[in-house]
């Protein structure tokens, strides 16, 4: 058929294309000529201005009406062929073009084209007949010819677009309409259960005992001691329930709630419809509130829960509100107008009456209605996708592991499910723990701890493992010390301390790591139980701490030496970059010790880190300093520098970049300038590797989105820091003299 149907297109093309050429008459070409044109200077462009420009002509031929368009340019010089020719067909109410500039046909409107600025000048030619011609053939009531072909195919256009938009929204309907009607109850149901906020209003009084009127139960009710505002529980329904003192309480309106209701709809489909539920009080009829129900989406699942999503909105086409097929879009930021955004499903409550008369089979094993009893607010449509991706979710609910559902939905859990008939098995554990998970309701951290219990074939008891399921140890948190510990001794050591030093647990386990890996550098047995069982681990964390800052900076030193062998002779051969004029000087260190001495003296991070010390191992970069002239044995700020002068980073006290660093800006561009002389090919070849580390290292730091808060610095990206901080040597051949 569709072959047929390009056949016929092609003929219709060499039907049109074989019709008798409109050319243009004698009268035109004269016409033409006189139409002298006017230079009109703009402020970029000349152009040439014609008092018509354009010639028109027209003629109908086997019923189809035929429009030629000249330009007075082509016409000037005797080209009786026309620039473009449209053809309309008013009885099957098509038109085509052709340009015979470009010889392509065109389904363009004329405001499209290069005649576009004809459409409402009315300053084009054609002669009477013609003009009547065109307007008997299209049954218009313009005068101007040019412009009811203009207008004829606006409304053409109309008429198809019109076409294919009743088509469309015919299926919409033909879809909607196999949707069941609501439950009876439906409206009871979420006055009741699907609003949560309910109130009880009273008259202020300063009786101890009295009544108020609980908007759940609609009735009065004894209340006592009631204030303003405070939450409480009706003493009749026993639902939650807020205070409002009347004369204090104005116009209340609750929160944007959200319900589901799902149902069967058509052969092994149903049918998901979003709620939207609020509840308004006015104090002068409290007793009277107002509800707003509104359904806002309706997502239809077929066999596989392959959806269908339709939401209620105004269609674009025919100016009114109806289902439109599609995903319900909102602006990004709400107020504001701009970019829009799809919205998100909310949890809402489930009207769970529904559920047992829906016939889809897949849906049965899907575990959802097992899932909704167990949880009052959920969100559906994250439930289907997730049981889409990840079907062993229904044996996890229907066995009551709903705790490990929706660790697993939340994307807070990636466990491995094998294909095994015992579930136990399946999840790597035994049919005992595999009770023992259903019991506590353990999720994925219960999960693993029971894992490493098999493993270690050593019991944990239940409690230990609630304990850290509520502190949200990982077994891989607490690895550092289990080979010493059990995790019961594990459980009350950090409660006495949590207990003693006022530190919660969480902070209490980086202090316990951190203790013990500055034990391991000190050199002290952490097998000891002395030692890693600490009596009081913050006293012993500070202890270590001030150990560590008065250890012999030459054993440090030594440890350094040891780690990155050759930083002593790289120290040594770093001559070439001491530079002094009257006010600066550029001081290198002659050893290792250097460096840690005066990082030390000037508490910045060339002190707290090995990163420098491994740079200069590699030769990617290098630590000097800089000192004033008249205080050369003074520390005044410390540099990082790579092997052709770049400068990443200029450091005084406290890691700070005060101002008076722009003072020596221009002594630090003399220096770079005279190095150049002083570099060997080696040296350049290191700067191009130091360059693309330094470079790389800064993009990852934007990507990961590092920031810094202190000093001089609030919240600020430190890739962005290292940028403003870097003072290239500029050297543009660096790559050639590296080659």
């Amino acid at each position: 058929m569709q072959q047929k149907m390009k056949e016929r297109t092609e003929m219709n093309k060499k039907e049109l294309h074989n019709m008798k050429l409109l050319e243009a008459t004698d009268e035109l070409i004269k016409l033409a000529k006189e139409d002298v044109p006017v230079r009109d200077k703009g402020y970029y462009t000349e152009q040439l201005i014609y008092q018509r420009g354009l010639y028109l002509r027209a003629e109908v031929e086997n019923n189809i009406l035929k429009v030629a368009f000249y330009l007075a340019e082509y016409l000037s010089m005797e080209c009786r062929k026309p620039v473009y020719t449209l053809y309309i067909d008013k009885k099957n109410d098509v038109f085509k073009g052709y340009d015979y500039r470009t010889k392509k046909w065109s389904d363009s409107m004329l405001d499209k084209t290069i005649f576009s600025k004809w459409l409402y000048q009315e300053n084009s030619y054609m002669k009477e007949a013609d003009t009547a011609l065109i307007q008997k053939y299209l049954e218009s009531e313009y005068d101007d010819a040019f412009y009811a072909l203009y207008v004829y195919q606006r409304e053409q256009r109309h008429r198809r677009l019109g076409m294919k938009y009743e088509k469309i929204l015919t299926s919409w309907d033909q879809c909607m309409d196999r949707l069941p009607k609501i439950p009876k109850d439906w409206l009871r149901w979420q006055k009741k259960v699907g609003i949560t906020q309910n109130f009880i209003f009273y008259h202020y009084s300063r009786r101890k005992d009295q009544t108020g009127y609980c908007s759940w139960c609609e009735s009065e009710v004894p209340i006592s001691h009631p204030h303003h505002n405070t939450v409480g529980h009706c003493p009749k329904c026993r639902h939650q329930i807020q205070y409002k003192a009347l004369g204090r309480a104005k116009n209340i309106e609750t929160q944007k709630e959200t319900a589901y209701l799902l149902q069967t709809c058509g052969n092994n489909e149903f049918v998901l419809r979003e709620f939207q539920l609020q509840m308004l009080i006015v104090s002068s009829s409290y007793k009277k509130p107002v509800y707003s129900f509104f359904e806002r989406r309706r997502i239809l699942y077929d066999e596989e829960l392959n959806t269908k999503e339709y939401y209620f909105g105004r269609h674009h086409w025919t100016k009114e509100n109806r289902w439109i097929q599609g995903k319900l879009q909102v602006p990004l930021y709400p107020g504001y107008g701009g970019y829009m955004t799809y919205e998100k499903y909310n949890m809402g409550n489930i009207y769970g009456k529904s559920l047992y008369g829906i016939k889809n089979r897949t849906f049965r094993r899907t575990g959802f209605y097992e899932y909704a009893k167990a949880k009052r607010f959920l969100d559906p449509v994250s439930f289907f996708e997730m049981v889409r991706e990840r079907p062993y979710l229904e044996r996890l609910i229907k066995a009551g592991l709903y705790h490990l559902a929706e660790d697993i939905m939340d994307n807070k859990a990636q466990i491995y499910c094998e294909d095994s008939g015992d579930l136990g098995k399946a999840l790597g554990i035994d049919r005992f723990r595999l009770k023992r998970l259903r019991t506590n309701n353990g999720g994925e951290i219960f999960l693993q701890w029971l894992l490493l219990e098999k493993a270690q074939n050593k019991l944990i008891r239940d409690d230990v493992i609630s304990w850290m399921c509520r502190e949200k140890f990982k077994p891989a948190d607490l690895m550092f010390i289990m080979d010493r510990m059990a995790p019961l001794q594990i459980k009350n050591y950090l409660e006495k301390q949590a207990a003693e030093s006022g530190e919660s647990v969480k902070d209490l386990i980086k202090t316990w790591k951190d203790y013990l890996n500055m034990a391991i550098r000190v050199g002290v047995n952490v097998q000891d139980s002395v030692i890693y069982r600490a009596r009081k681990l913050m006293q012993r964390h500070n202890e270590m701490i001030k150990e560590i800052e008065a250890k012999d900076l030459i054993l440090r030193a030594g440890e350094l030496e040891k780690k990155y062998p050759g930083l002593n002779r790289i120290c040594r051969d770093l001559k070439k970059y001491e530079y002094a004029d009257k006010e600066y000087q550029i001081v290198v260190p002659e050893k290792v010790d250097d460096i840690l001495y005066e990082a030390k003296l000037m508490h910045h991070c060339v002190n707290n880190t090995e990163t420098y010390y491994e740079r200069m191992s590699q030769q990617e970069s290098y630590i000097l300093f800089l000192r004033k002239a008249e205080q050369p044995t003074e520390a005044y700020y410390t540099l990082e520098v790579e092997p052709d002068g770049t400068i990443r980073q200029t450091r005084t006290f406290y890691n700070q970049q005060n101002e008076d660093i722009e003072l020596a800006r221009d002594f630090l561009v003399k220096w770079q300038k005279q190095l150049k002389k002083k570099l060997a090919k080696e040296d350049y070849k290191l700067a191009v590797k130091s360059q693309s580390l330094r470079k790389k290292e800064i993009d990852e730091l934007r990507s990961k989105g590092v920031r810094v808060n202190g000093v001089g610095y609030c919240n600020k990206l430190l890739a962005e820091i290292l940028e403003e901080d870097l003072m290239e040597a500029g050297n543009r051949e660096l790559e050639e003299q590296a080659a």
